[in-house]
């Protein structure tokens, strides 16, 4: 009997594909990409409560689909979990604190300290996650450390291009972290 092959569906797919990417765009829709940056449109105050949502959802959604992969994977290491508490803490922090550089410059040192950090300590969290469970089976992750390397060094490249945080990188790393999420929920679940 010939099996029919299903089409992978993801746990977090309504977030992945439609949720976050569109919120997302519409939030980096009310300003310039590459001229400024999300917190910045954020702290406009017509803007505050779009970017405020954003921010708490991205964050939940970062931190219950990590979550869920360390389940998947039987991951239960302190640094990994660790680091990405950590990072969902910085965003969750830095979306509370409003960029506001000439009237609250204290403020606005801290929330840009945060909103660096988290996604460093985040791909930290997932490196820790990925060198766990490809140590089990180093073909099957393979391409996911290529990938994981190619989102980290195309990020830098933005980065060094532009020489400041624009909305073009914020965008490309919301929607290649879930992606890259969903592609590693795609190899553990068919192992």
């Amino acid at each position: 009997m010939k099996q029919r092959k299903e089409r992978f569906r993801g746990k977090y797919d309504i977030f992945t594909l439609y949720l976050i990417p569109g919120a997302t765009l519409l939030l980096a829709s009310l300003g310039s990409w590459t001229g400024t940056n999300l917190s910045e449109v954020g702290s406009f105050s017509d803007s505050r409560l779009v970017f405020s949502l954003w921010g708490f959802f991205l964050s939940g959604y970062f931190g219950l689909y990590a979550a869920h992969l360390f389940r998947i994977g039987s991951y239960r290491r302190v640094w990994g979990r660790g680091f990405v508490r950590l990072a969902v803490l910085f965003l969750v922090l830095a979306v509370f604190i409003p960029y506001m550089p000439k009237t609250h410059p204290a403020g606005a040192a801290l929330h840009v300290l945060f909103a660096f950090f988290s996604p460093i300590l985040f791909a930290a969290g997932l490196a820790c996650f990925l060198r766990f469970v490809s140590a089990r089976d180093r073909m099957r992750f393979k391409k996911a450390w290529l990938l994981f390397w190619v989102v980290l060094a195309l990020s830098l490249l933005l980065l060094f291009l532009a020489g400041f945080i624009t909305t073009f990188l914020e965008v490309f790393l919301v929607l290649s972290i879930g992606a890259y999420m969903r592609y590693v929920e795609r190899l553990l679940a068919c192992r």
